[in-house]
């Protein structure tokens, strides 16, 4: 090493592997040059990192009991759709494009005539999920919030008076839309959605 000062010295680190000893090496600028591994089983493996650097770790392949993940979602956005629906026809109420999530709503409807035989109906990334009549919802007592993906809030057949819920936490990967489908005279709708993007 005569190109540097007689008080340089030249060191060797060495590390035990098993009983024989390693050389530990460093990179072109001296920096320490090290290869992680790790067991699978009885056999060793070299942990990777991406092009930049980082370790990456899959917790869907660690032996975990559990796993609490929380889907990171937009503010929340509402949407609203009121006015008349005339039988026998079927209204568009929302048209939302994107990923996300829905938080609640609800379909108020004041009508002329019994409703039991209309529909409501919610599409979700082009699928026609569900189409129920407001009656199956009575009949089958959806009354409770996330008993199906509608449930009932007010089911008066003597008014023609219904309020329709809409269960918390559907989520929809590229589109969601509802519609309501008059069967039987004149359904005044007050509709609200709360939901959001990624």
């Amino acid at each position: 090493m005569a190109d540097l000062p007689d008080w340089f010295a030249a060191s060797v680190i060495k590390g035990l592997y098993g009983t024989e000893l390693k050389t530990i090496q460093v990179d072109e600028l001296g920096r320490l040059y090290a290869i992680l591994r790790a067991l699978y089983g009885t056999t060793q493996k070299d942990v990777q990192c991406d092009a930049s650097g980082n370790l990456t770790l899959n917790l869907k392949a660690q032996d975990l009991a559990e796993i609490i993940n929380r889907p990171k979602y937009g503010a929340a956005n509402g949407a609203v759709w009121s006015g008349d629906v005339f039988s026998p026809n079927t209204q568009d109420l929302f048209s939302i494009t994107g990923k996300g999530i829905i938080y609640g709503g609800f379909i108020h409807i004041d009508a002329t005539d019994t409703q039991e035989v209309s529909n409501v109906v919610l599409t979700i990334d082009g699928t026609e999920i569900t189409s129920i009549e407001i009656g199956q919802l009575g009949s089958y007592f959806l009354i409770t919030p996330s008993s199906y993906i509608f449930y009932l809030l007010v089911y008066d057949t003597t008014n023609f008076e219904y309020t329709i819920g809409y269960a918390p936490g559907i989520t929809f990967e590229s589109s969601l839309s509802a519609q309501y489908s008059c069967q039987s005279g004149i359904a005044t709708l007050d509709a609200r959605i709360l939901y959001a993007l990624v």
